[in-house]
This record gives structure tokens, C-alpha cells and sequence, in this order.
């Protein structure tokens, strides 16, 4: 498979499916949205601008509505592509990453992105509560937790999260990661956490790249 189509491909598993307009903005509804930033993403004739989830955080960038854009992307991004771009964007968190005592945390989300068996959701979730979720690593294996099959403890009948909230915590851990012990820089930070996000999903930077590097 040439680069383009393996692109592609990811693309596909990285992009979380809206069927119909009224799903989209019936997951936008669960972000509460303001009504100025949401006019930002809506057409005359009602339809999402530019026609995806996607090109509606692109729209929120473009007016400096940076903390929508992460919001709505975390949206956009299938469960476990949000998980990694919050992964990605712990590692290069403003402040040099991780602290020593957080690094489990992105490493059992980033073990749940590279194979997400509940077994792996369970463990990003024990990581999150050890952590905490004022660090970008607890909000990101939060978000893998979230991203897994079910919020309910082992011993009992699987109760799957609702779809929106693995992008609500994968969106705390991409902010927390643009402003903690950098605040000056945070808009600039931020910029460049949505790129890669951005990338991810359309197909690059993905887990799949990362695991495959030596």
C-alpha cells in the first residue's frame, strides 16, 4: 500500500462517523457550546460549516476561538484516535511533559490506544485516579477509560460510556497541555496541539506511526 492510501485508510479509522446533520449538532449540543461560537459552525440553511466536525473546529481556529476548536475536534476524532491526540499532546505538554509521577498515566492510555482491550480501559482509569485530573495524564487515560467498552467495574454487565465523554476528557487533557506552567505561551501551544490533531485526523501521526518507530 503506496503512503497516500494508507493515509487514507487511517483516516477512516481516525474520523468518528455523523450520519446525519442533526447527529452532529446533537453531539455538539453536549459540549454546550455558547451561541456565538456556535453560530461560528453553522450555515444559513442550518447545516454544519464546511460539512463536518472537522472543518467546524478548522472555522473555530480561523477565529481565534481556540478552546471551542479543541473542544469540537475532541469530538471529531473517533474514541480511540481522541485518546491518542491526548497522549500526544501530555508528551508535549508546555513545561517539558509528564512529571516523573504522571508518566504512568499517559503510558497506560497510550498501552489502551496501541491495543484497547478493556482490560488496558480499566487500568487507564486506576492510572487517572492515582494522577488526578489536573495533569494532562490523568485527563488522558481518563479519556482512554472513557474510550473503552464500559464505565462499570469488571464483575459487573458492561455499561458503555456515553460516545461524547472520552472527547470531553481528551479535550481537558489537550488544554491543560497547551497552558500548565507555560500560560504565556498558551496560545501558541495550543495552535500547535490542534495541527496534530489536525493530522491525526486525517490519517497522520497516528499510534499506528509511533509503534512502528524503533
Amino acid at each position: 500500500m503506496d503512503f497516500i492510501s494508507l493515509v487514507c485508510a487511517m483516516s477512516s479509522l481516525t474520523i468518528e462517523t455523523f450520519p446525519t446533520n442533526e447527529a452532529a449538532f446533537g453531539r455538539l449540543s453536549r459540549i454546550e457550546l455558547d451561541e456565538p461560537t456556535l453560530a461560528v459552525v453553522t450555515q444559513g440553511d442550518g447545516s454544519l460549516v464546511g460539512g463536518s466536525m472537522v472543518e467546524a473546529s478548522r472555522a473555530l481556529v480561523s477565529k481565534g476561538l481556540l478552546e471551542a476548536a479543541v473542544s469540537v475536534l475532541a469530538q471529531a476524532l473517533s474514541r480511540q484516535a481522541t485518546a491518542w491526540w491526548a497522549c500526544r499532546a501530555t508528551r508535549l505538554e508546555a513545561g517539558g511533559g509528564p512529571s516523573p509521577h504522571e508518566a504512568s498515566a499517559v503510558e497506560a492510555a497510550e498501552e489502551w490506544v496501541m491495543a484497547p482491550t478493556q482490560a488496558r480501559a480499566y487500568a487507564a482509569q486506576e492510572a487517572a485516579e492515582r494522577v488526578g485530573l489536573d495533569s494532562p495524564a490523568g485527563c488522558a487515560a481518563l479519556a482512554a477509560f472513557l474510550a473503552g467498552d464500559s464505565m462499570a467495574p469488571a464483575h459487573l454487565d458492561p455499561l458503555p460510556p456515553l460516545p461524547y465523554l472520552a472527547g470531553m476528557a481528551a479535550a481537558g487533557a489537550v488544554r491543560l497541555a497547551g497552558e500548565r506552567r507555560s500560560a504565556v505561551e498558551a496560545e501558541s501551544r495550543l495552535r500547535s496541539l490542534l495541527d496534530i490533531g489536525f493530522a491525526i485526523a486525517a490519517g497522520a501521526d497516528t499510534w499506528i506511526e509511533h509503534a512502528a518507530m524503533p
